[in-house]
């Protein structure tokens, strides 16, 4: 936790401001180990990240893997003692996830996602049974009961396909993400940046691949996804965990830019976030909120066997955004929006729609999520001249929807099953599909304009160093 940042924040709840209680380890520059407090409670930073968030719980499932009440308590309890290895060992024996990224035992990304997910799997079932006993919500399995289950299900190895089709790990390498690095060149990417519910890093990945200067906040209601974050992706970062239902914990124009992708929808105050998301951006700044989406991605508004929050305010068209958008910038702020199409439609002028534009482009439903950049018009830095210095085969990877094989030449791709067939939130209604099998010559990999159209088609992706042991790059 970078403690300069801690001079511009103050507390959602109470609007005091904070000061440094306990201060167990650490450097000049970083709190690895403390205790913040304001007028209204004392808020543990364990690992870096600071425990800010005062629900309840996270929700569902997850609090089996990540129990954050306890975290909390049992964090204040220990720091407040200078007992960081007691705290640590009380995370080895009720959060050993969180304790393997913090002692440095995870191994590569996909090999510990795995594992995570696993364990996800088991207590989803669990909680969806539990749920069940209210006859409206859940579920139960039929053949066996829940434990029985359980013991068979771990017994099993999940098929690499399954796992790399989940959703925080396919995110890396889908190919709106490849639409979504092919934006963010357009921005003004340096400064202080705050990136709201980062989930597993997709966004900062991007960001350390830019490679300017920067510092960048990451904000996200999992504290295992923080750390998984930080593990794999962006270990300078500054960590909150906090739900963004809440008022940010920022003053007014905080940030040079503020991003948040796919998340609006899922937050039943959505009004609260864009507002604030806004509010802490500067006026030279921009807010970018990223695949925004509505019932038309196939979703349910209450839905029984849904692991978290069986009931979400989805909004029931997408053109609907443009006066929430317009009703959440205050005077001055200008609300454009984009449509996502394939990456090569972005090597030119940037394409963000204003005014009437806009409404026409969603009627002419070429898809089924929009982005939107807030900026005013009269401060806005601009954009810049497009800045994509990882667009080459040294940076890119083969996309995880390949297995693959190295032969005379190149590099032999053949698509996984589970890839054969694309949801909406994975590729735009433009994406035409991936190829049965293909060879990637590896003598064309010093042609741009062959590792562009590669990219740009969704054959490579911009992964995270650590993604895997066995990550297929070109060179």
């Amino acid at each position: 936790m970078d403690r300069k940042l801690i001079a511009d924040m103050n507390c959602p709840y109470c609007a005091g401001t904070f000061h440094i209680a306990k201060d167990c380890r650490g450097d000049a520059q970083r709190i690895r180990y403390g205790v913040l407090e304001c007028r209204c409670f004392q808020f543990p930073i364990v690992d870096g990240v600071l425990l800010l968030s005062l629900s309840k719980a996270y929700g569902g499932a997850e609090e089996d893997l990540q129990p954050y009440v306890p975290l909390q308590v049992a964090a204040i309890r220990h720091l407040q003692k200078d007992d960081v290895p007691g705290l640590l060992s009380w995370m080895r024996r009720h959060m050993p996830l969180a304790a393997e990224l913090i002692d440095g035992r995870a191994g590569a990304y996909l090999p510990f996602c795995a594992r995570m997910n696993q364990a996800l799997t088991i207590a989803e079932a669990r909680y969806l049974a539990e749920s069940a006993r209210h006859e409206v919500l859940g579920h139960r399995p039929r053949l066996y009961g829940v434990r029985k289950w359980a013991r068979r299900f771990n017994l099993r190895k999940t098929p690499l396909g399954a796992v790399l089709n989940s959703y925080f790990i396919s995110r890396f390498f889908a190919p709106r993400v490849n639409t979504l690095a092919m934006q963010l060149g357009q921005l003004p990417l340096d400064g202080r940046i705050l990136s709201l519910c980062c989930g597993q890093g997709i966004f900062e990945n991007l960001l350390a691949a830019d490679g300017r200067n920067r510092e960048v906040v990451c904000l996200d209601g999992q504290f295992i996804n923080l750390l998984i974050t930080r593990q794999y992706v962006c270990p300078q970062g500054s960590f909150i965990c906090h739900d963004v239902q809440f008022p940010l914990p920022f003053n007014d124009g905080s940030f040079d830019g503020v991003f948040s992708s796919t998340c609006l929808p899922e937050i039943p105050a959505q009004r609260t976030f864009a507002r604030e998301a806004i509010r802490v951006t500067r006026d030279s700044g921009w807010t970018f909120f990223d695949s925004v989406w509505g019932l038309a991605n196939s979703v349910k508004r209450i839905d029984p066997k849904r692991h978290y929050r069986f009931c979400q305010n989805f909004f029931t068209r997408i053109e609907d955004y443009l006066p929430f958008f317009e009703s959440c910038a205050p005077a001055g702020r200008e609300v454009a929006i984009d449509i996502p199409a394939m990456p090569d439609a972005y090597y030119g002028a940037p394409r963000w729609l204003r005014g009437e534009a806009r409404a026409a482009a969603v009627a002419e439903g070429k898809d089924t999520e929009i982005s939107v950049l807030v900026t005013d018009p009269q401060r806005f830095r601009g954009f810049t001249t497009p800045h994509r210095p990882w667009l080459n085969a040294r940076h890119l990877a083969v996309s995880p929807v390949f297995e693959t094989t190295r032969e005379a030449g190149g590099i032999r791709v053949t698509l996984r099953p589970s890839f054969a067939k694309t949801s909406i939130d994975f590729a735009a209604k433009s994406f035409a599909g991936y190829p049965q099998t293909a060879l990637l010559e590896t003598a064309k990999a010093q042609d741009p304009q062959w590792v562009e159209q590669q990219f740009n088609t969704g054959m490579l992706a911009l992964l995270p160093t650590h993604f895997d042991e066995v990550l297929q790059r070109l060179q």
